[in-house]
């Protein structure tokens, strides 16, 4: 009796990670940890579980510790995410070359689901997504200049430290995510009741940054419809090509 219910459990734990990532594809998990083990030529630490991303044909290492950091492969283990040295390590040189990369970061910017991010709505269609943080000044920077644009943009909301990730998840999960976005980066406090039933999708989060940073998560990053990608901000610059895509009419959907 006992072992049947820890294998319910177990059951119940697999599906549960294949829910919170909800891949809009049919991952293949005995394949891709048997093509892991087969690549850093060791068994899969306890504790620690393969799951799908976001993105097709890729998967998370998870460490099983909430918001905890994450490794990442691609099914034929051509790319690598924190494996064997921090970052991307890319096997293939044909793939490894500015203009594969752009296409491979649109081809990525398609899979994400913007209706899970927060729309924050100024006057244009949203000119970018952007991987931002409660916490990072840079990041502050980059929000006034959006108001100054009245530009409207996709919003990934995370964290530097704790501290902006508890906020992060207090804008994802507020009645009105895009006025909470607001308040906060102007330093003011969230009012209002969060939705009862939200949960804040860190993992998920953070695979974004990690993917359209291509392996650098520096807050923001700022990925334009066209996947021109801006990572940090500046005034003088970044500015001007979001101006320029304003200007273009290159925007995503809303």
């Amino acid at each position: 009796m006992k072992l049947a219910k820890l294998l319910l459990t177990l059951v119940l734990a697999s599906f549960a990670c294949l829910t919170v990532a909800n891949p809009m594809w049919e991952p293949d998990l005995p394949r891709a940890k048997s093509a892991f083990e087969k690549e850093t030529r060791v068994p899969l630490r306890a504790g620690h579980y393969i799951e799908p991303t976001l993105f097709k044909g890729f998967y998370a290492v998870r460490t099983g510790q909430a918001g905890g950091p994450s490794a990442y492969f691609r099914e034929d283990m051509g790319w690598l995410g924190n494996i064997k040295s921090p970052g991307w390590v890319i096997q293939s040189p044909a793939e490894d070359n500015p203009a594969y990369k752009h296409t491979w970061l649109r081809q990525q910017l398609a899979q994400i689901p913007l209706e899970q991010l927060v729309l924050v709505k100024r006057s244009t269609p949203p000119v970018a997504v952007i991987w931002s943080a409660p916490d990072c000044p840079y990041c502050r920077k980059l929000e006034k200049t959006l108001e100054q644009e009245n530009a409207s943009v996709y919003v990934v909301p995370v964290g530097v430290a704790e501290n902006g990730f508890r906020q992060a998840a207090r804008v994802y999960c507020a009645d009105d995510p895009s006025q909470a976005w607001r308040k906060v980066m102007q330093g003011s406090e969230i009012n209002g009741r969060a939705k009862t039933s939200c949960q804040y999708p860190r993992d998920m989060l953070n695979d974004i940054g990690f993917f359209l940073g291509m392996g650098r998560m520096a807050t923001p990053i700022v990925v334009f419809a066209d996947g021109s990608t801006v990572i940090g901000w500046n005034d003088q610059n970044a500015w001007m090509l979001l101006r320029k895509k304003i200007s273009e009419q290159i925007f995503f959907n809303d």
